[in-house]
């Protein structure tokens, strides 16, 4: 089990490194950042594992996906109004 963890760590991170599209990507890390929490776990480590887990995919996962949004699409519609998202900010 330990050896699938580690696995599922590195495929993460490539995926994640490697991938061409951005949201893609995030999904890697998210895998990666899973399978570390589950070594952790499995070397009985349960609040580093917990902490891990709250930082990154409670806070700075959130953080990612909503600068990728405003990156990918510059020409952001609110409503009727065409805007400029990168002008707003």
């Amino acid at each position: 089990f330990c050896t699938f963890l580690r696995l599922s760590f590195v495929l993460g991170g490539l995926a994640g490194a490697s991938n061409p599209s951005l949201y893609s990507g995030e999904v890697g890390f998210v895998l990666a950042s899973i399978a570390e929490c589950g070594l952790f776990l499995n070397l009985g480590v349960s609040f580093l594992s917990l902490v891990l887990f709250m930082v990154y995919l409670g806070g700075m996962s959130v953080d990612y996906v909503y600068s990728l949004s405003l990156v990918a699409d510059p020409f952001q519609r609110l409503g009727r109004i065409g805007c400029y998202s990168v002008g707003l900010v």
